[in-house]
């Protein structure tokens, strides 16, 4: 006997609940992931603007590092104290200010310590290489305010680790960010070590230097003229190219050990090995090049703040300007850094090492690094990056062999590889016009409006000029040139493995290369 047929579904409406299902289901990803992106980007602006970091106020313990005692030295400095240029009252104004606050300092200290205040006034001359042209420089009476804190048994020629900050300003400029709050940073800095009770192993040199943003010329008169210039076993250089945020090392070296105890002992990490290949782009320098590279190789490390650079050298450095909570990781991190620094056998180990060839072995050692949203650094050496970053060109390689397993023949590998390679020139192609196209779009930009560079101040303008146009040049060839999805992966895949093993291979040891370029030897 025969079934009944079953009664059918018609077909239009199997197939519209399945696509209604289908576009729902899609609907949702994007969602999801939209959803997941802005979160992620929600917490990197934060991470990055240092809204994770609680300033603590001028009331705070004196065994804290406070940003509120920061800015209480930043206002007399900028408030109280107009113009800190070369030439003008407010630069004596502000270096008797300094040596005023530290005079006190060693007049309450305990007798656990030996505090040593002095205002010095150099001279000299010498000769650099800036923006690929040489300089010849000459100068006369610039002031310095060094103190140096160490142990009650400690000698003069005890090594030691030296802290800089320039108080000078640029023309125009309230010099708030750059460099007022470096210099009221090492003011707190120095309170703290005084009373937190803490004694240094070995001692600690502060240089606030009146002449930075001429050529810099006041660390070169205190490396060339001090009486404590050959003691220095390392250093930190703290400057500002902006209003606060990631307080980035931007330079570290001679060797990998400054940039390893960084990595050891910063509270809040903010560190990129890439950044001291970027920064020859810059056309700046700071009084890194005079410790680390022109005038004597001494090993430190060169911390700046990099956001708000649009307040950079401009009568909008103020106080009320300042990203809050970025003073208080700076502190936070100075205070671990002088400790650990002091405790570091490698300060007096490089000490010891004080021949060229030495040195020149050690200086070929610098390490890959970069920070976690300030969470954690991840830190290997040379060496070992150089067989991490084979492994991916050792698989794009091998690539053909895999995608084809195990049906593998000599014409099936030989039209993989050239599909591989392919992909690999169209993704290089679009590189280079995502960075191409925004440029060309700016340029004409500047036709229509008067604001240059008002997308500087605003970052929300700088991804609606930038990332849309630069996406439109990624995704050209690929739209005009299609290949399989296979091909425009491992193409671009490959791609980037073989930047990164060539950026270990040959930007590493070019450094040193450079060093010697930029000393014109």
């Amino acid at each position: 006997m025969e079934n009944p047929a079953s009664p059918r579904r018609p077909a239009a409406e199997e197939g519209g609940g399945g696509g209604g299902g289908g576009a729902a289901e899609a609907a949702r990803v994007l969602l999801a992931l939209a959803f997941l992106y802005g979160a992620m980007s929600l917490l990197a602006y934060r991470v990055i603007h240092m809204r994770h970091v609680a300033p603590l106020g001028p009331d705070a313990p004196p065994a804290e590092f406070s940003e509120g005692r920061v800015l209480q030295h930043l206002r007399r400095l900028t408030v109280d104290i107009p113009g800190r240029q070369e030439g003008n009252p407010g630069l004596e104004a502000a270096a008797q200010y300094i040596k005023g606050q530290l005079d006190g300092l060693a007049a309450r200290a305990g007798p656990e310590y030996r505090i040593e205040v002095e205002e010095t006034l150099v001279s000299g001359s010498f000769s650099m290489i800036f923006l690929r042209h040489r300089v010849t420089l000459t100068y006369r009476n610039h002031k310095n305010i060094v103190m140096r804190i160490s142990s009650n048994v400690s000698e003069d020629e005890d090594l030691s680790f030296m802290v800089n900050g320039h108080f000078d300003s640029p023309l125009g400029s309230p010099g708030a960010a750059d460099c007022g709050s470096c210099v009221a940073s090492m003011l707190e800095l120095s309170r703290l070590i005084i009373d937190s009770g803490w004694v240094p192993s070995q001692p600690v040199i502060f240089l606030f230097n009146g002449a930075e943003e001429l050529f810099l010329l006041g660390s070169h008169g205190f490396i060339t003229t001090h009486k404590w210039n050959s003691t220095i076993g390392a250093f930190i250089n703290i400057e500002a190219s902006g209003s606060g945020g990631a307080d980035l090392v931007c330079q570290s070296g001679p060797g990998s050990w400054p940039s390893r105890i960084y990595a050891q002992t910063a509270k809040y990490p903010m560190a990129n090995s890439v950044a001291q290949d970027m920064f020859g782009i810059i056309p700046g320098d700071t009084d890194y090049r005079i410790f680390a590279e022109d005038i004597t190789n001494i090993p430190g490390l060169d911390i700046i703040f990099v956001l708000g650079g649009y307040f950079y050298h401009t009568s909008y450095d103020t106080v009320e300007n300042l990203f809050p909570g970025s003073i208080q990781a700076r502190g936070e991190n100075l205070f671990n850094l002088v400790k650990a620094f002091t405790n570091s056998s490698m300060l007096l180990k490089w000490n010891k090492q004080s021949s060229e060839a030495a040195r020149a072995k050690v200086d070929d050692l610098r390490a890959i690094f970069f920070d976690y949203l300030t969470w954690f650094m991840v830190f290997y050496s040379r060496d070992f990056s150089l067989v991490l970053h084979s492994l991916p060109v050792a698989i794009f390689v091998l690539a053909p062999l895999f995608l084809k397993f195990p049906n593998i023949t000599l014409k099936s590998w030989s039209l993989t590889v050239v599909d591989l390679v392919r992909g690999m020139l169209l993704h290089t192609f679009g590189v280079i016009l995502a960075i191409f196209i925004p440029a060309v779009a700016a340029a004409v930009r500047l036709l229509f409006t008067k604001n240059a560079m008002n997308w500087f101040a605003h970052p929300y303008l700088a991804f609606f000029m930038f990332v849309p146009t630069s996406l439109a040049g990624l995704f050209i060839p690929r739209i005009i040139w299609g290949l399989s999805e296979e091909a425009h992966f491992w193409g671009a895949f490959g791609l980037y493995s073989l930047i990164t093993l060539r950026w270990c291979l040959v930007l590493l040891p070019e450094r040193r290369l450079k060093d010697k370029e930029k000393r014109g030897g």
